[in-house]
């Protein structure tokens, strides 16, 4: 069998490798470098706490656990840290929703532990505690990617089984036989015959649908992280904050982002102006006791998110175009073993797993035709943060 996998994100590599484990003459392109757009920017969170309805939660729950498969398979785990995970609230009506969380999570038996506010020097001593905190919630089975090395190794794990790996080459078309999907064009004229053409291409899936006729939607608004300077914090667990996400990086840097900095991306220039990175270091700096607020940003990293229609995942053959394989959602970070073998499987057996049931294309397709609205979770909380 031989297999085309569009877009070299944590989707499209996880799937190219498990493809190759499977004898599979796979060819990934990507129109940059590989893990060099939205899985670059994301916050590259391990988790499931706020994951809804249940069968979803129960996807990302298998993932995080298969990320340690895969880890053991290529030999290397570098790439993986479960540190743990805290969410910290400061007003009344948004504690007691927490501590609905925390019981429904308990109920599903995801950890979730309630800590108050004087607590928080357990987790880690470094949390500035303030008298504004109302109620705070440990997850110590979640953690974050360090994505570019993830990618990195599941190509290279795919090229040792006979992949091959074409970057900076933009896909234009798909080549048709019949009503079936054979293969893809590239914008240099080349083209390269599949049996099956895995569409991984995040925001970037609408372009290439649209050469099949076919209009749907997955770009969702900008969202940016920024790195900072090496020696930054000793920080050890991931931190949400009122209005602040941060993460520990290598060599002592942090990953920080907040639904504000999203609403104030300069989209003429796809920058983020000095003036909002200092605001968003002072405001880690507010949050975690050993930042200074002169630190500074070494890396802003902003991406279109990719978001299929509803919010949910979309992974399966396309309705009505065989050999079309299309995979998108938000969550691609925590989702992606899992997403990957599924994938996988399907492809190289025609067996569909149950698992992705109720995420098939066709769910999105009949919405599309129903005018049902999209839905970007992130634009909302950009609004609701522009509104404070």
């Amino acid at each position: 069998m031989k297999a085309v996998v569009i877009g070299a994100g944590v989707l499209g590599a996880s799937t190219a490798y498990q493809l190759a484990r499977r004898g599979v003459d796979v060819t990934v392109v990507d129109k940059g470098v590989p893990g060099d757009a939205a899985s670059a920017a994301s916050f590259a969170w391990l988790n499931s706490h706020s994951k809804e309805p249940r069968n979803y939660h129960d996807l990302n729950v298998i993932s995080m656990t298969e990320w340690d498969a895969v880890a053991r398979d290529l030999g290397k785990s570098d790439w993986l840290h479960k540190q743990g995970n805290v969410d910290v609230v400061d007003n009344a009506a948004d504690a007691q929703k927490l501590m609905n969380r925390i019981e429904r999570l308990n109920f599903y038996g995801y950890a979730a532990i309630p800590v108050t506010p004087r607590e928080l020097g357990r987790i880690d001593p470094l949390i500035r505690r303030k008298d504004a905190y109302e109620l705070a919630a440990f997850y110590p089975g979640e953690g974050h990617i360090t994505v570019p090395l993830l990618i990195h190794d599941l190509l290279r794990a795919a090229r040792d089984l006979g992949a091959s790996v074409r970057d900076g080459s933009n896909v234009v078309g798909l080549i048709d036989h019949g009503d079936r999907v054979c293969g893809v064009v590239l914008e240099n004229g080349d083209r390269l015959d599949a049996d099956v053409v895995v569409l991984a291409a995040g925001a970037g899936i609408g372009d290439v649908m649209k050469t099949q006729g076919i209009d749907v939607a997955t770009a969702g608004t900008p969202g940016l992280t920024v790195t900072t300077s090496p020696g930054t914090s000793n920080l050890t667990t991931m931190l949400h904050l009122p209005g602040l996400s941060v993460r520990p990086d290598t060599s002592g840097r942090l990953v920080i982002r907040s639904s504000k900095s999203d609403t104030q991306i300069d989209h003429s220039t796809w920058t983020l102006p000095d003036e909002a990175i200092q605001e968003l270091i002072a405001q880690t700096a507010d949050g975690v006791a050993d930042v200074d607020a002169a630190v500074r940003g070494e890396r802003v990293q902003i991406a279109t998110r990719p978001y299929p229609l509803d919010g949910l995942p979309v992974a399966g053959f396309w309705d009505g175009v065989p050999g079309l394989y299309v995979m998108t959602m938000h969550s691609g970070v925590t989702m992606g073993a899992l997403m990957g073998r599924l994938a996988a499987h399907e492809v190289t057996t025609g067996q569909k797993s149950s698992l992705l049931d109720d995420f098939r294309p066709a769910r999105v397709i009949a919405k599309a035709a129903d005018g049902v609205t999209r839905f970007d979770p992130y634009a909302i909380e950009g609004e609701k943060a522009s509104q404070r």
